[in-house]
């Protein structure tokens, strides 16, 4: 099992004490902090980090270099950036963004061919090539966001989810879905039948002893994690956000059939000894 560093501490999602989410927030105000923050973190023993497309992690990945024997997880679209975008400074802006990470024949390439067919297919490679930064290094994992991946499932567009996952393979990176119901999204991947192209996937959900935010109920996705299936498991939310005894949550997700978990903390003191804890064998 790969442990992976998360990023909430950076972005002050805690769910269960939002002033605590805002206090760690504050801790990491600067891209040079979260750099450096990460890349303590990875000498510590950690196999890697997770990070999202929001301003502040779109530029840590644009600007900093890390351990190239380190593996770098990035999670897309940011919804809040383009609205806080908007909302601040007007469409203008938004135009402007697309202009600066797009390619001129890109954007009028893929424009036509949507507006000709309709196809949402056609916008998947513009997103990656807004959303992902020039200097992410090829075999990073390029993630769809929970938000997104649970909105295609509910309307029954899960061609969309299999043309992402090609699309990012295509551009030399690997794939990772986030979801909030593993079950439901592994009835959408069962028609990818490409062992090229789910060999790398990693699927991304919620898992903890305490139950919170597991669904469609922690039984369920024990039995899950337990199938044979042709992609790999990440475990995030492993802590249930602080609302359970440390020691016991990762014992439990220890027991667990899992490629990966993932999990956040301000403090570098807490992400040694939850390590410690993950990688002994008692």
């Amino acid at each position: 099992m790969k442990i992976i560093l998360g990023d909430n501490q950076f972005f002050g999602v805690n769910h269960f004490d939002l002033s605590k989410g805002q206090k760690t927030k504050e801790i990491f105000n600067s891209t040079d902090k979260i750099a450096n923050f990460i890349n303590d973190s990875l000498e510590l023993g950690l196999d890697g980090f997770m990070i999202n497309s929001n301003d502040f992690g779109f530029k840590v990945l644009d600007k900093y270099q890390f351990d190239t024997s380190k593996e770098i997880h990035y999670s897309i679209p940011y919804p809040h950036k383009y609205a806080a975008m908007v909302n601040e400074n007007g469409l203008l802006s938004l135009g402007k963004h697309v202009f600066k990470h797009m390619s001129l024949f890109n954007i009028i390439t893929q424009g036509i061919k949507f507006l000709f067919t309709r196809n949402f297919k056609h916008i998947i490679r513009p997103i990656l090539e807004i959303e992902i930064p020039k200097n992410l290094k090829k075999g990073s994992y390029v993630y769809l966001q929970n938000i997104v991946t649970d909105l295609l499932i509910g309307i029954g567009r899960e061609d969309l989810l299999i043309a992402f996952i090609k699309e990012v393979v295509n551009k030399g990176f690997k794939p990772g879905i986030i979801t909030l119901n593993p079950i439901v999204l592994d009835k959408s991947l069962n028609s990818l039948n490409d062992i090229l192209l789910t060999e790398n996937l990693v699927v991304c959900f919620n898992i903890n002893k305490g139950g919170f935010n597991v669904f469609p109920e922690k039984n369920e996705v024990e039995k899950f994690i337990d199938k044979d299936k042709n992609y790999k498991l990440m475990g995030m939310s492993i802590l249930s956000s602080g609302g359970a005894e440390i020691f016991e949550s990762l014992n439990y997700i220890k027991a667990l059939d899992l490629d990966y978990v993932v999990f956040g903390s301000s403090k570098l003191s807490n992400i040694k000894s939850n390590l410690d804890l993950l990688i002994s064998e008692t």
